[in-house]
């Protein structure tokens, strides 16, 4: 049995409206590429423009079509991706961007590929959640 692995990922509000897609589809389709989940990862989504943790998604399937298309802002892309679906919602002050830098955050381009590697990050939002 493998490992799962615990992500951090970055929802960019001006691409997708990442959060009504969550919360109208219970999933977000998510690009096979820079990431490489594995079925079961667990990927917490920072929201770009709340600026903080919001969500606690799980990878469920792979290889998929992209099926939240509805919800772009931009032209969706027409791409292979996983799917990611809804585990919990956290609604609190506790993974604010601020608290998180506190916690190991770097921000920037350090978001722009998912990050599995920051331990003291990850599990800091695992015990908040």
């Amino acid at each position: 049995m493998s490992h799962n692995r615990t992500w951090l990922a970055f929802a960019n509000r001006k691409r997708c409206r990442h959060a009504d897609a969550i919360q109208s589809l219970g999933f977000i389709s998510w690009r096979m590429g820079r990431a490489r989940f594995d079925i079961g990862d667990v990927v917490y989504l920072f929201m770009s423009d709340e600026r903080c943790v919001r969500f606690k998604m799980v990878v469920t399937t792979e290889k998929c079509k992209r099926e939240d298309q509805a919800y772009w802002v931009e032209t969706p892309p027409n791409d292979i991706t996983y799917k990611l679906e809804l585990l919990e919602e956290y609604d609190g002050a506790k993974l604010s961007e601020q608290e998180l830098y506190k916690h190991g955050f770097k921000g920037g381009r350090a978001l722009e590929i998912p990050n599995c590697n920051n331990t003291e990050l990850i599990t800091y939002i695992k015990s908040v959640f």
